[in-house]
């Protein structure tokens, strides 16, 4: 006959603490009356305070967030009168969602929508009362909500009555709100399209409509938010061009409105980023309002700071350049003051200098001089491409390496044509300044910047009838010790040029 063992099993005694534990929530939804529930809630907070992540684990796998999730939903609509019972609640959920990552996704998937909705409505009516509301009520409520969105990256499809969760939280925005549950609203389904699953399925008229109304809102952070949602679902290649015409008009309010956070202007940028690499859209971009988006970029990146630029402004600078195609370079160039700004801008010394050049540089690539080309809309190709050189002749100057070597592709673009190179020889300090960058350190700005001056030379050459090295040997300096290195500022750039008055104006 087999001998009994007798001892302690760790296995079953977890098994008897783990059925305790959920007893205790289960006596909750026995109790009588609301003291004794109060009593039983106590007991269960108390039994789930711990920290380790495998017994929560186990105890949401059990279902203990759809037990607490109904004792909440009982206490509708009795959030005011029981509201230590839903603190109480409130106070469980934070400490089951101590457990693993997958774990809060598949309880967010399961028992999310049910306690996002009740929980919003008890931060509604706590902030309608004022001060007659329990703050510490809000708060935690708040606090379960912010928990629950750090877990809201899963797609949809998986989420139970996903229609009806984003349907409520659409007309939460759309309704006669306060600002706590729009700005959580809006923030929950941020949270939801960064998932790249969910980014073409949100992309509706009735979410579109409500990030309109969320862009519209006094309060920054519902505004934040608001360009958030549009920020990640411009990602998504098939929404591109829907957000083009539905969003456009809410972007650029967004990102030229006073007040708005730095968080704000900076996804309303990535959004437009986004948008301008489509080359359907690059025209659409330029054009619109007859170069109003283009002056709104220009703006922002003037105003970078004096020793540091921030990333506002590279980004603005970044969405020019993804701008500049064969079909939009004239119209991007002839925007007053931009010529005047990027050169400005590249003779920085941060991360805005080889930003800004390489702009240039793209501009130089598609225009070139046209002495009497004028276009429909007025275009004056000739000053166009006079504003052009003086720009590569400022970036000249600038003490970057990958400026110069910016400047010297510049050069490189317009020599291959003959009316550029007349008008590069004509042009005043640009061969004096191509003459410096042949005694550059860099051996690749020198050595383009010596065969830009030689395919110059031989143009002149020919006009005077004069030999290719006489003409060399007068151009360039004496020594290289002579150069003298100087931050360049002509007179293009130093225009009055009052970025405030022309923003206005537009």
């Amino acid at each position: 006959m087999a001998s009994k063992v007798i001892g302690y099993f760790p296995s079953a005694a977890s098994k008897q603490q783990g059925r305790s534990r959920l007893s205790k929530l289960l006596d909750v939804t026995r109790a009588k009356d609301d003291s004794q529930r109060l009593e039983k809630l106590e007991l269960a907070v108390a039994a789930f305070d711990h920290h380790e992540t495998n017994k929560h684990d186990d105890d949401i796998r059990k279902g203990a967030v759809h037990i607490v999730s109904s004792i909440l939903r009982s206490l509708t609509p009795f959030f005011v009168a029981k509201a230590d019972q839903v603190k109480s609640c409130c106070v469980l959920l934070l400490q089951l969602y101590r457990c693993s990552v997958e774990r809060a996704r598949a309880s967010f998937c399961t028992d999310g929508c049910a306690l996002i909705t009740n929980l919003l409505e008890v931060v509604e009516i706590h902030y309608r009362l004022g001060k007659l509301g329990d703050t510490e009520c809000l708060l935690l409520s708040k606090e379960v909500i912010e928990k629950l969105l750090d877990i809201a990256k899963v797609p949809l499809s998986m989420v139970k009555n996903e229609g009806d969760f984003i349907s409520s939280l659409v007309s939460n925005v759309m309704g006669a709100s306060g600002k706590y549950v729009m700005q959580l609203s809006l923030k929950i389904i941020a949270s939801l399209s960064d998932h790249i699953e969910n980014k073409q399925v949100l992309l509706t008229p009735e979410l579109l409509k409500a990030v309109e109304v969320g862009s519209r809102h006094l309060d920054p952070l519902v505004r934040e938010e608001a360009a958030r949602i549009v920020m990640n679902l411009a990602w998504e290649a098939k929404n591109k061009s829907k957000l083009l015409h539905s969003s456009m008009e809410t972007l650029l309010r967004l990102l030229v409105e006073d007040g708005g956070s730095t968080a704000m202007q900076s996804h309303v940028l990535q959004a437009l980023g986004h948008l301008a690499v489509v080359t359907d859209n690059k025209v659409q971009l330029v054009n619109h309002k007859n170069g109003m988006f283009i002056s709104t970029l220009v703006h922002i990146a003037s105003s970078a700071g004096q020793y540091q630029a921030n990333d506002i402004s590279i980004n603005s600078v970044k969405i020019i350049g993804y701008l500049i195609c064969r079909a939009t370079a004239s119209k991007i160039g002839s925007i007053p003051g931009l010529f005047a700004t990027m050169s400005s801008l590249a003779c920085r010394s941060d991360g805005l200098a080889s930003v800004a050049a390489k702009a240039i540089h793209k501009l130089a690539a598609f225009i070139h001089y046209h002495p009497k080309l004028k276009n429909e809309k007025e275009l004056d190709h000739a000053s166009l491409h006079t504003s052009l050189l003086q720009a590569m002749v400022t970036i000249s100057y600038s003490k970057s390496t990958d400026v110069l070597r910016y400047a010297v592709k510049s050069y490189a673009e317009q020599v291959p044509f003959r009316r550029d190179r007349i008008q590069m020889i004509a042009h005043r300090g640009l061969l004096s300044a191509l003459s410096v960058l042949t005694h550059n350190d860099d051996s690749n700005v020198k050595e383009c910047a010596k065969e830009v001056l030689i395919a110059l030379a031989c143009d002149v050459a020919e006009a005077r009838k004069t030999s290719v090295e006489k003409l060399l040997r007068c151009v360039a300096p004496k020594r290289k010790m002579e150069v003298e290195q100087r931050s360049y500022s002509p007179t293009s750039v130093t225009d009055a040029f009052s970025f405030e008055a022309d923003f206005e104006s537009l």
